[in-house]
């Protein structure tokens, strides 16, 4: 009887000297246009925060150890037809500043839109200023979530359907130039902004079963935007 008490006891205070896993929430925030909204052309929108919850929700790990679940929330904060020059910058702020949640994690995809005139227009040139104005506009929006205490992933952005085909030469031109000074943009600035390469993995000539028209993707091309997302970030949440 004594040897089982004596037995009982150790094992006890195993558990009660064993460290605590304390709870704490980390909180993302998916900020952007129609790709971060996960609109569709022809079936129900599927944005692609769904898919990187689910991620997290069993990613129990972070760098300051280990935590009880759920400790991840991802939020969704997409808006179609918005453009990162002028339109972004406000939004972001009222939703950072208007919020009572801190966010550890901005994730920011935008460009798309301002890139539309080149589409639009064939005509128009390529103008290298035109694509170091939208790449300072995204830069904005990395500072100012850095400014209010969180860090950011810079999400490069995705082919147009246009490209592929050789129709959009001056759209492709611009489009490369931006995701070539992201690039640079995040190899100097490490401690606060990681690199998501969309662009590098979802490449030309296109997977018809990620597209669902010119711009946007399907299910599987969010869920696999997601999954690209998600490894970019897990080593470093």
């Amino acid at each position: 009887m004594a040897v089982l008490l004596a037995v009982s006891i150790l094992y006890a205070l195993k558990f009660a000297l064993k460290p605590a896993r304390t709870e704490r929430v980390i909180r993302i925030l998916c900020f952007g246009d129609s790709l971060t909204a996960g609109t569709s052309d022809t079936n129900k929108d599927h944005p692609y925060s769904t898919k990187l919850q689910e991620y997290f929700d069993v990613h129990d790990q972070t760098v300051q150890g280990a935590s009880v679940r759920p400790i991840f929330e991802v939020h969704n904060a997409g808006m179609p037809g918005e453009r990162a020059k002028d339109e972004m910058l406000p939004r972001l702020n009222q939703i950072l500043r208007g919020t009572r949640l801190q966010y550890n994690w901005v994730i920011i995809l935008g460009g798309s839109n301002d890139m539309r005139k080149y589409y639009e227009n064939i005509s128009l040139q390529f103008d290298i200023d035109d694509s170091r104005s939208i790449f300072h506009a995204l830069v904005e929006l990395h500072n100012m979530t850095h400014a209010f205490g969180a860090r950011s992933v810079a999400v490069s952005i995705p082919d147009r359907e246009c490209e592929g085909s050789g129709t959009c030469s001056n759209l492709k031109k611009t489009h490369q130039k931006i995701n070539e000074l992201l690039r640079d943009f995040t190899s100097h600035t490490k401690e606060k902004v990681i690199l998501a390469d969309l662009a590098s993995d979802v490449t030309l000539p296109r997977d018809q079963n990620l597209w669902d028209g010119p711009v946007h993707f399907t299910k599987q091309g969010y869920d696999r935007m997601a999954d690209i997302v998600y490894n970019s970030m897990k080593e470093h949440v």
